[in-house]
């Protein structure tokens, strides 16, 4: 018997979204909270994509100034800019993960490593923002004892760790919606396109959208007779296999072609790595960014799409070419 999505998933695909944003800090944040604090946001993004030079006169009197901290993520000397996690900024905004410019001195950046904990100044003068007054593992803050990942007890992916589209995608073993151990290098031969998400997401345009769509491409590669679908969460303490087989159900996915996995914690965030997805747990929820790559059937990564900009016919046509090689 032919499986069909659940409702909610099919009612998705057939309503128009418009004026919604996209993208990593906006998948746990509820309506209200994006309401409210987007206008600043806004400020600080432009002041982040801004080059980071220090005007020559300085602030102005007019420049706000924001106690901040948290773990660096990402770091560019060349550019004196970090990629900061950071916790709630009181007035101003959430806990969320973010680029900044930052002002100090060489050595300052010199010393700086990703895992390292800080606690600065974050400066709004009009369109600019930057990160000055740096201090390293400040004495409120207990160092990391892992350069790379912090002993917080939550492991998350590392930025800048993405596979470049033509390069082959390391191999990794994950647990679908069964039970069953699945390896990417098992559907050699066969274009595979994958995806994150997590089953408590709240967001009707991120996880169950994808899910919708996934659900649309299921039914095309059915049809066609090729292809592989993989989904993996980003909430593996609870995202069980259980959990994974009733959302799946749900969906209308057949475990033949489309699994659902899950599997420890470190290494659903290694795999995420490899697709340049990085997610944190934030409030209960969970911050993540979208993503859905395809692999063709040497192992090599073909595309990329991030974000929420992709169709089903998108990711078939791209695994019908990569079957075709």
């Amino acid at each position: 018997r032919t499986r069909r999505p659940h409702p909610f998933f099919s009612s998705l695909l057939d309503s128009e979204i418009h004026g919604l944003p996209t993208g990593i800090n906006d998948l746990s944040m509820t309506r209200r909270a994006r309401a409210s604090n987007l206008a600043l946001l806004l400020a600080v993004l432009a002041g982040a994509c801004r080059q980071a030079e220090k005007p020559a006169e300085g602030p102005s009197r007019n420049a706000k100034r924001y106690a901040i901290s948290g773990i660096v993520r990402g770091l560019d000397a060349a550019s004196s800019e970090i990629t900061l996690e950071h916790g709630p900024v009181p007035g101003l905004m959430e806990g969320m993960t973010m680029a900044f410019p930052v002002h100090a001195e060489p050595a300052v950046l010199a010393r700086l490593s990703v895992g390292d904990r800080i606690a600065a100044t974050l400066v709004m003068d009009g369109g600019d923002s930057w990160l000055e007054g740096l201090t390293v593992n400040p004495p409120s803050s207990a160092p990391s004892s892992s350069p790379e990942r912090p002993s917080s007890g939550v492991i998350t992916p590392r930025p800048n760790r993405g596979v470049a589209v033509g390069d082959a995608v390391p191999d990794f073993t994950l647990i679908d919606q069964t039970g069953r151990a699945v390896r990417l290098s098992g559907f050699a031969g066969q274009p595979v396109a994958i995806t994150f998400l997590y089953t408590r997401c709240p967001v009707a345009t991120a996880c169950p959208m994808t899910t919708a769509k996934f659900s649309k491409l299921d039914l095309m590669l059915k049809e066609e007779g090729f292809g592989e679908l993989l989904t993996i969460t980003v909430d593996p303490e609870h995202d069980t296999p259980a959990v994974l087989a009733d959302y799946a159900k749900r969906a209308g996915a057949d475990p033949k072609r489309w699994r659902f996995l899950t599997g420890d914690p470190k290494a659903v965030a290694d795999v995420a790595e490899r697709f340049g997805v990085l997610y944190y747990p934030d409030h209960g929820q969970v911050v993540h960014s979208q993503a859905v790559a395809v692999v063709d059937p040497r192992g090599k990564l073909t595309n990329v799409y991030y974000g929420e900009d992709w169709q089903p016919e998108h990711i078939f046509r791209d695994m019908e070419k990569a079957r075709k090689g």
